[in-house]
């Protein structure tokens, strides 16, 4: 169709000695030539009416005749017509494209954005679900410490009720037949003393460690006067032991003071208790303040753990040693372990037998 109309204007131009009129014709279909494909057709289009333009000029003499200024003129103003409407049209093809470009671009994140807003719905979802189901087990997790409440007032009553009249009696056997009694049955009268006392120790110590965290009062706990506290009621253990705390300034942190005290004053008990033999027992307290909690460490000497050993220290009524070693119920850390946990933090160990272990756990920093 561009031909046609190119061809049909240079058959009027080869007719005509109005250039400037046929460049006007020749720029409609320049600005036709935009609507075609290609990104250079405007170009070639302008090339080709340039020369058809340039031929009927020379056809008609325009060019030949060197003295009519007005012919050249008349030349010169339809090239500069012709290439400033291609310049136009290659200027607004150009932006057109661009425009094609950005709106390409927008739909792309218009998709996007739509999936986008599709998944966060999916979430909500799931957030909302799940939102449910902690609701469900807040629910059930009430329900169980009030059952534990009742077993703990259990355990502290009907439990122990029986305990205390068997140790009433074996008392009352040594008291007034001990002397009655051959070695055989002096021994075994002895063996349920020590496991009716042993057994009452294991359910307080199971009551206690069920109370930790019961009605408890977070505040700021100054770290250093619990500890000065704690090494002023161990002081007779000390001096009996050899053994010596060193601790510098100790940070305040958030916690409770009660159950802080129970963390500080098993860690410090164990170090005295597991030394080495013959050997005074050198505890160190250190505390290395980090970005949202403080971290403290607590080092001995002593006669150290295990590798294999680091995590079932923490668990309830494990003990690493026997009875006649080392006294205890194997609930010390295990009462750490849970004071730290319910305080947000921590707790670990590092260990080397016959060199000493390092006890480090972590608290919130105070407000």
């Amino acid at each position: 169709m561009t031909i046609l109309i190119t061809g049909f204007i240079f058959i009027v131009d080869l007719n005509t000695n109005s250039t400037v009129a046929v460049a006007g014709i020749y720029t409609v279909v320049i600005l036709y030539s935009w609507l075609l494909p290609g990104k250079y057709t405007s170009l070639y289009t302008a090339i080709l009416c340039t020369v058809l333009m340039v031929i009927a000029a020379i056809q008609n003499d325009e060019m030949a005749d060197k003295t009519d200024n007005l012919s050249g003129m008349n030349m010169g103003i339809s090239l500069v017509v012709i290439w400033t409407s291609v310049t136009l049209v290659f200027i607004a093809k150009n932006s057109f494209s661009a425009l094609e470009n950005i709106n390409q671009q927008l739909s792309e994140k218009s998709a996007e954005l739509l999936e986008k807003v599709m998944e966060l719905d999916i979430q909500q979802e799931e957030l909302f679900a799940n939102k449910r189901n902690l609701e469900i087990l807040n629910e059930d997790l009430v329900v169980k410490n009030r059952e534990l409440e009742r077993f703990t007032s259990i355990a502290s009553h009907d439990l122990q009720e029986p305990l205390r009249t068997i140790g009433n009696m074996t008392q009352l056997i040594s008291t007034r037949y001990y002397a009655n009694i051959d070695d055989q049955g002096k021994k075994i009268l002895d063996y349920v003393t020590a496991a009716t006392n042993r057994m009452t120790m294991l359910i307080k110590g199971l009551l206690d460690f069920s109370r930790i965290g019961v009605k408890r009062v977070i505040q700021n706990v100054d770290c250093q006067n619990v500890v000065q506290t704690l090494i002023i009621d161990l002081d007779t253990l000390l001096k009996t032991s050899q053994s010596k705390v060193i601790f510098n300034e100790l940070p305040i942190v958030m916690g409770n003071p009660i159950e802080l005290r129970i963390l500080f004053q098993n860690l410090i008990s164990n170090a005295i208790k597991f030394k080495k033999k013959d050997v005074p027992a050198i505890i160190e307290l250190t505390a290395k303040d980090q970005i949202k909690h403080v971290e403290f460490c607590i080092k001995d000497n002593g006669i150290g753990i295990d590798q294999s050993n680091f995590e079932k220290i923490f668990l309830i009524f494990q003990r690493l040693h026997k009875i006649e070693q080392y006294e205890g119920i194997g609930l010390g850390l295990a009462y750490c372990r849970k004071v730290v946990e319910l305080h947000g933090g921590k707790i670990w160990v590092n260990s080397t037998i016959g060199v000493g272990t390092s006890f480090y756990f972590t608290l919130k920093k105070s407000l």
